[in-house]
């Protein structure tokens, strides 16, 4: 307004709202796999995507993977790596591997989930190199990407390619 021009408020219709608020639903359910994090998912089986936590409290040699709800409702404030989402994974709470510990959504659950696998980043580390993202201790190695084939993640910088940032 220095120079006595008006800025121009920006107008939103109710049609481009509503578009809006379904591209955001539809991202959600591509990142949670259609979870909405309400009950545990052990009962639908080995599921063909879902959004994959893992908890270091609970399984510190990450050898265990929880659904969105018992993220939150079974190991809210534990040191949970999110993983993101994957293939042909049934969730392990409260199963042989956390000890004791009972899901407190789902409790009558197998002693383990045998067509589950894991991989390093179960424990928190990514890539060839091996290191947490991000690493508190090494220098930006741009974005993180998963391989749609292994499900891994890897840095973009550790593959050989141009960084994807602006």
């Amino acid at each position: 307004m220095a120079d006595g021009l008006e800025e121009e408020e920006h107008v939103v219709t109710m049609s481009e709202y509503f578009e809006g608020i379904e591209a955001q639903e539809l991202e959600a359910d591509l990142v949670l796999g259609g979870d909405e994090g309400k009950e545990c998912t052990y009962s639908k089986g080995y599921m063909a995507r879902q959004a994959v936590f893992s908890c270091l409290t609970c399984t510190p040699e990450g050898n265990a993977g929880v659904c969105t709800a018992c993220s939150m409702n079974c190991h809210d404030g534990h040191e949970v790596v999110e993983l993101w989402t994957r293939r042909h994974f049934r969730c392990d709470c409260g199963n042989s591997k956390f000890g004791v510990g009972v899901c407190r959504l789902y409790s009558s659950k197998d002693v383990e989930n045998g067509e589950n696998t894991y991989n390093h980043n179960y424990k928190g580390v990514y890539c060839t190199c091996k290191r947490p993202y991000p690493d508190p201790d090494g220098e930006d190695q741009g974005e993180m990407l998963q391989c749609c084939i292994c499900e891994d993640w890897f840095h973009e910088n550790h593959l050989g390619l141009e960084s994807t940032e602006l």
